[in-house]
């Protein structure tokens, strides 16, 4: 083997081993992570995740939906100027704004940023933004999955507020997850909607306006229903479709 050739062989076994050793270190820790937490409160997880685990190199990603309250709540006993993000898809109900306002109000928190969706990649690919009927899937990467990564960027992991009892992809969910090179911190993995609805009437905070209507998960104005099931919060989630996530908690294709 010539020189240049063995050289460049030599860098690619080492990269490539670098890469291996990493992954296996970011299992090892999410490993440790799952069970050094896996018996306490959702509060002690998010409290340890953000003054110790990941520092300043957390965020969380809301949706300010019928249960983004409760993390909202548990951040503001923590840091009132922890970094709060919604991906606004330029689709969401005015319900959702006004809870957004109400919440962040109420809980007096200061350091919350919107993100839209880049204006060339919707001139590109949904200039009469009417993408929802014919592809939801490309609809929900350009408005929401893009401008998450370009968030994350800045981040090492990001707070989710996913469920186990919301069932479906979430069914088995930890409370630290790998995904597409960040930790994703699901501090509500475990809880159940006895929980949840508790929590509400013990902290004396008001459900999202459409919750009383029906509404169990909102996404969307065109891609969400009152839920058909009450045993499936998301099944008013795109409706008739197989699609049931956004897709911002998928591994990304490469």
């Amino acid at each position: 083997m010539c020189g240049i050739k063995y050289f460049t062989y030599l860098v690619d076994k080492y990269l490539i081993l670098s890469f291996i050793n990493i992954m296996i270190k970011s299992l090892d820790l999410l490993n440790k992570l799952n069970k050094n937490y896996k018996n306490f409160s959702p509060q002690i997880i998010l409290e340890e995740s953000i003054k110790k685990t990941f520092n300043k190199k957390i965020v969380y990603i809301c949706s300010f939906g019928t249960e983004s309250a409760i993390i909202l709540h548990m951040i503001s006993k923590i840091d009132k100027e922890f970094p709060v993000i919604l991906l606004n898809t330029e689709f969401l109900f005015k319900e959702t704004i006004n809870y957004k306002n109400y919440l962040l109000k109420k809980f007096n928190l200061s350091n919350f940023r919107e993100f839209f969706p880049n204006k060339n990649d919707l001139e590109v690919n949904d200039d009469k933004g009417e993408l929802w009927k014919e592809n939801p899937d490309l609809c929900c990467n350009i408005r929401k999955v893009l401008p998450l990564q370009k968030i994350l960027e800045n981040y090492d992991a990001w707070i989710s507020g996913r469920k186990s009892y919301q069932v479906g992809e979430r069914k088995n969910l930890d409370f630290f997850e790998r995904l597409n090179g960040k930790v994703v911190v699901n501090p509500l993995a475990n809880v159940d909607q006895n929980f949840v609805n508790n929590y509400f009437e013990e902290n004396e905070i008001k459900r999202h306006p459409l919750f009383q209507k029906g509404y169990l998960s909102i996404g969307c104005t065109h891609c969400t229903v009152k839920a058909i099931s009450s045993q499936n919060p998301r099944s008013g989630r795109w409706y008739n479709k197989i699609k049931t996530e956004c897709g911002i908690h998928y591994n990304l294709k490469k």
